[in-house]
Parts: C-alpha cells; sequence; structure tokens
C-alpha cells in the first residue's frame, strides 16, 4: 500500500511545528530539533520508521494520554501542547501507528511506523 503523500507530510510538517512552538519559551538550554527516519531492511514486512525529538519542556507523565486532544494546556509549565488528533487517524489509515514517548525531561519524541512500500524481498 502506498500512502498519501500529502497527508504523511502533512504529519510530519505538523509534528514539526508543534515541537518548534513547543520549545518558544526555553532559554536556559539550546532549542533542538530532531528529525530521524529508518526503513527496516532484514524484515518483512518492511517498515519506516519516523521520530521527531524536541529538546523544550517536556511533559508531566499524568498527560502523556492526553497528548493527542486538539489541544492540551499545562498550568503549571505555562506550555500548550498537544498534537492534531488527524494526525493519529491519518497514521491508522495507512496502516501504520504514531505514539509519543517521554525520554528523561525535557525531552519529548514523537514517533510513527508505517508499512514500507510492498517490495519482495531479495
Amino acid at each position: 500500500m502506498l500512502g498519501d503523500r500529502v497527508q504523511l507530510q502533512q504529519v510530519v510538517l505538523n509534528l514539526v511545528i508543534e515541537r518548534i512552538e513547543a520549545m518558544a519559551e526555553v532559554s536556559d538550554r539550546s532549542r533542538e530539533l530532531s528529525v530521524r527516519r529508518s526503513v527496516t531492511t532484514r524484515r518483512w514486512p518492511r517498515l519506516c520508521f519516523v521520530s521527531v525529538q524536541d529538546a523544550g519542556p517536556g511533559l508531566a507523565p499524568e498527560h502523556l494520554d492526553r497528548v493527542f486532544e486538539a489541544f492540551l494546556y499545562d498550568e503549571s509549565e505555562r506550555v500548550g501542547h498537544g498534537v492534531s488528533p488527524s494526525a493519529r487517524s491519518i497514521m491508522e489509515a495507512h496502516g501504520g501507528r504514531l505514539w509519543v514517548n517521554r525520554q528523561r525531561r525535557p525531552r519529548l519524541t514523537f514517533q510513527f511506523v508505517l508499512p514500507a512500500p510492498n517490495t519482495a524481498p531479495s
């Protein structure tokens, strides 16, 4: 299955923009954003992994299950978080999955996995 390129690009772009916005108030360290991708080569079916990691304020553990709400505002951190719920549904419609990992604070990593294009293994 090949995906809708526009929808998939929109998910990545939204994640990047939201992570940049999450770092807007950071002043005590460098604002770093990392976007990585990899494709499995020794597994069938092949999978494509993408991660977007920021050096923003992070997110309290009790808010992780709410991060895919339209908008989450954490008063204690004075930072708005929230990933469009459509991002998760776009990933699922493409046979993939989107999730968030809380790394050591202050970092969040959003990751998704999608099936890579169907090509016969060699």
